[in-house]
């Protein structure tokens, strides 16, 4: 069976801010390590993609902040496939602390060729994200 799983990270120094709790911004970077940690693992990762002659772009990111993880946290990144056009994929996803959601938020991504213009997702990896899609 295809699925996404957990992501497990531990809140490093380069995370966090200087009292110690993780900057806004490196929620999303968890969301998208965790999405492309998962495509990797199924193959359909960026080689997968660069084989075929396309790549991933984010043309649009939302994040809820609910509370703030600290230095040497340990998290987990859930995410799946919201939503699969032709050319586009949206995942959401939320980032859980010991005591709950810490953000959840939606990462949509456009699938581009080599020149930067819009592509179709190839056939292989269509299937695939098909499969994960809720």
């Amino acid at each position: 069976m295809t699925a996404l799983v957990r992501l497990d990270r531990r809140i490093e120094h380069i995370d966090t801010d200087a009292a110690g709790v993780v900057h806004f911004t490196r929620y999303l970077s968890l969301l998208e390590s965790a999405v492309l940690e998962n495509l990797d693992r199924l193959g359909i990762g960026l080689a997968a993609l660069a084989e075929n002659g396309t790549s991933l772009v984010v043309v649009e990111s939302r994040l809820r902040h609910q509370a703030s993880a600290r230095f040497l946290d340990d998290v987990g990144i859930d995410v799946s496939v919201s939503h699969l056009g032709a050319a586009s994929l949206r995942i959401s996803g939320t980032v859980s602390g010991p005591h709950g959601p810490l953000a959840t938020g939606t990462l949509a991504f456009g699938f581009v060729d080599t020149q930067g213009s819009p592509a179709v997702i190839p056939a292989r990896i269509a299937t695939v994200l098909k499969e994960l899609l809720r």
